[in-house]
């Protein structure tokens, strides 16, 4: 292996100038990445893959960067990590080694575009299509940036509104399980319970085994601040919610058999988690088990919280939010650490 440093094709700024300047987009993108040194640029200087920082080897020696000669035309292939100590440890590591491009079995351009759309929500078969990569493999690769989501989200210590602050609450059905075959979900009928604060927005959701207190009571003191104002259907098991072993909350309850708003009080209602639900259950198709289901409900949540574009501005620089995607991606695979 010889010492040698990547060529690159794009600079820092360059890399800037496509995930924060307006507009962002597959056109944009296209023009930008079109070849796997394209391809192999971004991924350095988003910090995918990191040559800055060398592993140090199990014998405790620094490693180097280094390139196969056999090698040398391809822009990333060949380059590792080398052990530069005593003649008895030539350790080596791939550079691509522990890092989301690890075993690609195609193009890096073609892993770049199967992020953006996932990103920007293409149907899987369409963006298979489009690429020209197998459907399978357009779905491993939306797979990965799911559980990227379902990572990040899952280490989240989510707790939501505040004194004065209003929480609606609800549970949902998702579906039956079908003929009770398969690696499916161990209870038969699958229920998601959650919430979202009006005014921060902030929410969380899960899969429950069922609706009874023993099963919400613990996620409600475990999920909502002290002094929420909560506010429910009239499903029995939310009646003891103002008692103080339940919480003391200040609790507001609709009729749904009767009115979608309280026809006293217009402000008691829950019409901002149902409209939650029915974006939510229109992402999650196809047959589902446990894990497919918590990874489309984590999916959901983190774009929630992390990929929101509300205004004209934050849709024209959709760049912003992809790139905190790319830091979470960063941080799920960081590369060689020293092993």
């Amino acid at each position: 292996m010889s010492a040698v440093l990547p060529k690159l094709s794009l600079t820092a700024r360059d890399v800037f100038n496509l995930l924060e300047k307006s507009p962002f987009g597959f056109v944009q993108f296209g023009r930008v990445i079109q070849s796997d040194i394209d391809a192999f640029s971004l991924a350095i200087h988003s910090g995918l893959i990191d040559i800055n920082n060398a592993p140090r080897c199990v014998c405790g020696n620094i490693m180097r960067l280094r390139q196969r000669l056999d090698k040398s035309e391809n822009a990333y292939q060949g380059f590792g990590w080398q052990c530069h100590g005593s003649s008895r440890c030539r350790r080596t590591f791939s550079l691509p080694k522990v890092t989301f491009f690890e075993d690609v079995k195609f193009s890096w351009v073609k892993v770049w575009d199967l992020c953006l759309h996932w990103f920007l929500q293409t149907p899987v078969t369409v963006a298979a299509g489009q690429l020209g990569v197998s459907k399978d493999a357009a779905i491993d690769w939306y797979s990965f940036c799911r559980q990227i989501c379902y990572d990040t989200v899952s280490d989240l210590d989510i707790c939501i509104g505040g004194p004065g602050l209003h929480v609606e609450l609800d549970e949902s059905h998702i579906f039956k399980r079908k003929y009770n075959r398969g690696r499916q979900l161990a209870f038969q009928h699958v229920w998601i319970f959650g919430a979202i604060c009006r005014e921060s927005k902030e929410a969380f959701v899960q899969v429950v085994a069922d609706r009874t207190g023993a099963t919400l009571w613990p996620i409600i003191r475990r999920k909502v601040y002290p002094g929420t104002v909560i506010l429910t259907d009239s499903a029995r098991v939310y009646n003891s919610l103002h008692e103080a072993e339940r919480g003391g909350f200040e609790h507001y309850q609709v009729n749904h058999r009767r009115n979608f708003v309280h026809p006293d009080n217009p402000n008691v209602h829950t019409n901002t988690i149902e409209r939650q639900w029915g974006l939510l259950k229109g992402t999650i198709k196809g047959c589902m088990d446990e894990d497919r289901l918590e990874m489309y409900l984590g999916e959901f949540m983190y774009r929630r919280q992390f990929l929101m574009a509300n205004t004209n501005m934050e849709k024209r620089t959709l760049g912003k939010q992809f790139k905190v995607f790319l830091s979470d991606v960063r941080k799920a695979f960081p590369g060689v650490q020293g092993q």
